[in-house]
């Protein structure tokens, strides 16, 4: 049986990664499994979510690296102190019973080194729902977006020329973590879960899906306050991306998409007089510029 951390990446958010925490409890895993990552905090969340849960593993940033490079740190943290594998959640999330086992099940049974679980929504009310928001995800080249698969019956072995893993919640062992580098933190946040699929897939690694685990996840909860941060952010990776992994005419297609809609997102800003967005834009624009 592998030794399995639960990791909770959390970054401010205190009743959202209480929650969080109570539900992993709530499911029946020991304290000891239980490690909280703060990812640049006030240091009086950090304060008070030790001493909510005193049981569990904390250890905290200074400062603020951004989903890649908390994903990156918290893991090496967990995987520094003895264990194989970690089932790894932003703070927006609900484990369900049995989580970790299945997909410690599904990585036994298909050799893959990270497993997508069932991410199924929270309603408004924190309450879980059946709808799937994901089980995997998938990149369309034709329009330079990602796409959640909310179907039931995929195989289990993801799609290499296309599918990835969504950052929400996943598990992750230990040796492909090492040997992946973990995640790529030049995309600072966005796109770096797909990056990481991506690689992986280059090297041949297989990635799987586990329907039997089981996680709720209240969709944008963590981000949905700072639309500016995100709007660069999420458009500056997509150009990353695009030049990274496509190539020829695919590349040239996706550029000129790229640009068209950063142009008709800048018209709309002018139009709104939204200063801040289109200093964005220039940036962004400089960005699907560059020859990298």
């Amino acid at each position: 049986m592998q030794n399995n951390a639960i990791v909770v990446l959390y970054y401010n958010k205190i009743r959202l990664t209480i929650d969080c925490v109570r539900s992993i409890l709530a499911a029946g895993y020991p304290a000891a499994q239980i490690h909280c990552f703060d990812n640049g905090s006030r240091p009086e969340v950090f304060a008070e979510l030790k001493q909510t849960f005193p049981q569990c593993a904390h250890h905290r940033c200074e400062e603020n690296y951004g989903y890649s490079g908390g994903f990156n740190r918290a893991l090496d943290w967990v995987f520094g102190l003895g264990f194989s594998a970690a089932l790894f959640c932003t703070n927006d999330t609900k484990v369900f019973p049995g989580a970790v086992e299945a997909c410690s099940q599904k990585a036994r049974e298909t050799g893959a080194g990270m497993v997508a679980p069932c991410i199924i929504y929270l309603s408004s009310e924190g309450n879980p729902q059946e709808t799937i928001d994901s089980i995997g995800g998938w990149f369309d080249a034709g329009t330079c977006s990602l796409n959640h698969y909310q179907d039931r019956n995929l195989p289990d072995i993801l799609d290499p020329a296309k599918d990835y893993i969504p950052g929400t919640a996943l598990w992750i062992h230990k040796d492909f973590f090492k040997e992946m580098g973990g995640a790529d933190e030049t995309f600072h946040m966005y796109w770096e879960d797909v990056d990481l699929s991506f690689r992986a897939h280059r090297k041949n690694l297989p990635l799987a899906r586990c329907y039997e685990a089981k996680i709720a996840h209240g969709v944008g909860q963590t981000v949905r306050k700072k639309p500016l941060y995100t709007t660069f952010y999420f458009h500056r990776n997509r150009i990353r991306f695009c030049r990274r992994y496509l190539t020829g005419e695919t590349l040239q297609q996706a550029l000129q998409l790229l640009e068209k809609e950063l142009l008709d997102m800048g018209q709309r800003w002018q139009e709104n007089d939204d200063r801040k967005r289109l200093d964005y834009l220039d940036q962004l624009l400089k960005e699907l510029m560059s020859h990298e």
